[in-house]
């Protein structure tokens, strides 16, 4: 048995997470990129004074900086994601590690599609109910446009300067 009820329901709360996914669509265009790109070359500049003040000779480019210090080199490259530039610090092919510069998306739960009649659609409203929660959690973060340094080992850092400092101490 299906409810017609609940069917009408569905077809409300996708009609919303459409709308709150081309609202994001917007805001990722201009905010988002836009202060993702200011973030990278923050980080990009902090690491060339970092490097320069340790006695490397930097060079830098629109997508890598490489630093010099008699045979070693550490060089540092941008591939860009969707909301997310994803760094690349390589030393000397010893170690590599990748830094990301990401949304911070703060996942909280927001109301509930509640239903009386259990029916073969109740199994997809609970699909929703979690669709249209990604869907708010990422609108307020793109509202936010707070951004955040995440490295493989999932630790975070809150600035171009402190990631700097963990990488190049």
């Amino acid at each position: 048995m299906y409810s017609l009820s609940n069917f009408k329901l569905l077809v409300e709360k996708q009609k919303k997470i459409d709308a709150i996914y081309q609202h994001c669509d917007e805001l990722k265009k201009t905010t988002i990129t836009p202060k993702i790109s200011e973030e990278v070359e923050r980080f990009y500049t902090c690491c060339k004074t970092r490097l320069e003040q340790q006695g490397f000779k930097v060079t830098l480019t629109s997508s890598k900086l490489i630093a010099e210090y008699k045979e070693a080199f550490i060089t540092i490259d941008k591939h860009s994601k969707d909301i997310e530039e994803c760094i690349f610090i390589n030393l000397n092919n010893y170690v590599e590690d990748q830094l990301s510069i990401m949304l911070d998306i703060e996942y909280q739960q927001f109301e509930q599609i509640i239903t009386y009649n259990l029916d073969g659609f109740s199994t997809v409203i609970e699909q929703v109910n979690e669709k249209l929660n990604q869907a708010k959690n990422f609108q307020d973060a793109c509202k936010a446009a707070k951004l955040i340094y995440k490295n493989n080992q999932n630790e975070i850092f809150h600035s171009a300067d402190e990631a700097v400092n963990y990488y190049f101490k």
